[in-house]
């Protein structure tokens, strides 16, 4: 049963990281370089990677991310994202914040 429960969520995760990608024309993996830093529970400090990847985000893909944290935030919070702390990761990597 835990076996089943493990995979539907899976499947689950992975559908919707893909309409993110989808949605948004983001690299998932590129966003996972940051996923420790807007964890919900223990968040770390950006890593370098984190920093160059949020650095090449172009406006289009920082609106998209707004209108996530804006409109689904208890879809990030599924995720384990906390949806502040994502718009805190432009002035925590030190480039200029953003509002959404």
């Amino acid at each position: 049963m835990a076996m089943r429960k493990a995979v539907v969520f899976l499947a689950v995760m992975v559908a919707i990281l893909g309409a993110c990608n989808a949605a948004c024309n983001l690299n998932v993996q590129d966003l996972m370089t940051c996923k420790s830093a807007v964890a919900t529970s223990n968040p770390t400090s950006p890593s370098p990677a984190c920093c160059n990847m949020v650095k090449g985000l172009s406006a289009d893909d920082i609106q998209c991310l707004c209108n996530y944290k804006n409109n689904q935030p208890s879809l990030l919070r599924a995720l384990g994202v906390d949806p502040q702390r994502c718009t805190q990761l432009p002035a925590m990597c030190n480039l200029s914040p953003i509002n959404c």
